[in-house]
Parts: C-alpha cells; sequence; structure tokens
C-alpha cells in the first residue's frame, strides 16, 4: 500500500481526528461550504436516489474516513432483510477502526479495509458502483483513484463523486490556493469529467451547490478490437 504523502492524508492517520471527523466535519461540512443552502442530510437523500441501492447489489465506499457513505447505502438497499454487500476502504487505520465501529452501532453490514484507493485490493468489475465524498480533494493521483474505480466497477455500474470544485470568484480562488500547502487541490468540474471520461465512465448528471459538486457516472461498455 502506498503511504500518504501529503499533510491532509498524514492528519487523517490520528486516531482524535478519526474521532472528531464526522460528529464536528462530516455532518456540518456541507452547510457551511453552501453557507446553509444545501446540508449532508440532502446529500445522502441525493445519493441514494442516484444510485438506487438494491439488497443483490455489491456497493464500495471509496476513501470512506467514518464510513458514512458506506452506513446509508447498507441502510438504503435494505428490503425484506437483505441488504447490499457494502465495503469500505481508507488508508486511515484510524478511521478504518471508526468506521468498523460506528457500523456496528448501527447494526449494519460493512466490511471495511485498510487500503488504498490507487491501488485496490479487489477483482475487476467486483462492484456494482462506488460513492466517494470529499475525499477527492485530497487523493495524491486523483485520475489514478478514478482509473482504480473504472477498473472495479462492472459495465453499467455507478460512481458517485462529491467534491469541492474549484471556486468561480478570485476570493475563493485565493483561499483555494492557500489550502494547496496543506494537500488539498480543486479540480474543476472539466477536470474530473475528463478522469472520469479516461476510467471509462459516461457522466450521467451533475449538480453544483456553491463549491460543491454532485456528480453521477455510469461505467461504458468495454469496446472488444476488432477482429482481423
Amino acid at each position: 500500500m502506498r503511504v500518504p504523502s501529503n499533510p491532509a492524508q498524514w492528519l487523517n492517520r490520528s486516531p482524535l481526528t478519526a474521532r472528531l471527523y464526522e460528529p464536528l466535519w462530516r455532518h456540518r461540512s456541507l452547510a457551511i461550504l453552501t453557507g446553509g443552502s444545501y446540508d449532508t442530510q440532502r446529500e445522502l437523500e441525493t445519493m441514494v436516489a442516484w444510485l438506487e441501492p438494491r439488497p443483490e447489489q455489491r456497493w464500495l465506499d471509496a476513501a470512506c474516513s467514518s464510513g458514512l457513505y458506506a452506513r446509508t447505502l447498507a441502510a438504503a438497499s435494505s428490503r425484506d432483510g437483505a441488504s447490499a454487500r457494502v465495503d469500505a476502504v481508507d488508508h486511515s487505520e484510524a478511521f478504518v477502526r471508526d468506521a468498523r465501529r460506528r457500523a456496528d452501532a448501527a447494526g449494519v453490514a460493512v466490511d471495511v479495509h485498510r487500503a488504498d484507493v490507487h491501488d485496490l485490493p479487489f477483482a475487476d468489475a467486483a462492484f456494482d458502483g462506488v460513492a466517494c465524498g470529499g475525499s477527492l480533494n485530497e487523493f495524491v493521483d486523483p485520475a489514478g483513484a478514478l482509473a482504480e474505480f473504472g477498473r472495479v466497477v462492472r459495465e453499467g455500474g455507478r460512481l458517485w463523486l462529491m467534491y469541492a470544485a474549484r471556486a468561480e470568484a478570485w476570493p475563493g480562488r485565493l483561499l483555494q490556493l492557500a489550502m494547496r500547502p496543506g494537500g488539498l487541490r480543486f479540480p474543476s468540474p472539466e477536470q474530473v469529467g475528463g478522469w472520469a471520461e479516461a476510467a471509462g465512465f459516461r457522466a450521467v448528471r451533475a449538480e453544483r451547490r456553491g463549491p460543491v459538486v454532485l456528480a453521477l457516472y455510469e461505467r461504458r461498455a468495454s469496446t472488444a478490437p476488432a477482429l482481423e
């Protein structure tokens, strides 16, 4: 597994960060970033509506932090006592432990693994979809991570991304520039769309709420080489 190589990812290895992240930041982050016009509950409702998880499926929460997406997908897919198989990965052992603890407390089945999103420990086309929230801004190689998502998602499967995009006004861009030494990057939606397309996905829909982008992609069918 790759060693995290930016300050943001090193900070995430702290047990204190893992314990405080969800209650102090994750449940408030979208409301803060959008000036109160959009909150985390609406984000989760949108994710479920767009992904439509079902019991017979398998989902991956990539760079899961405390596993909020994983727990949401497991609960939302539950039908008649069955639910989707949900895996979650994070590079931080502290977050892996916290995600397991929170899944157990919520009474949902989630398999949490310590792994690098740039080198996922899963077979090709193993998943019906991947959800990744916020961590795209911290990835060392976001294009490489999306390529891995494309590898592990089956044809017709879905990819959900939530991330903070490049600010549209100069004051916001200057603030984002000041955050770069900490390891945070703020790509434009066009950049992310290019990475997704190169990974084998096509854009389905997207919404922008201030700096926050919610995006849904579908894995395209592979094109076999023509026989001579």
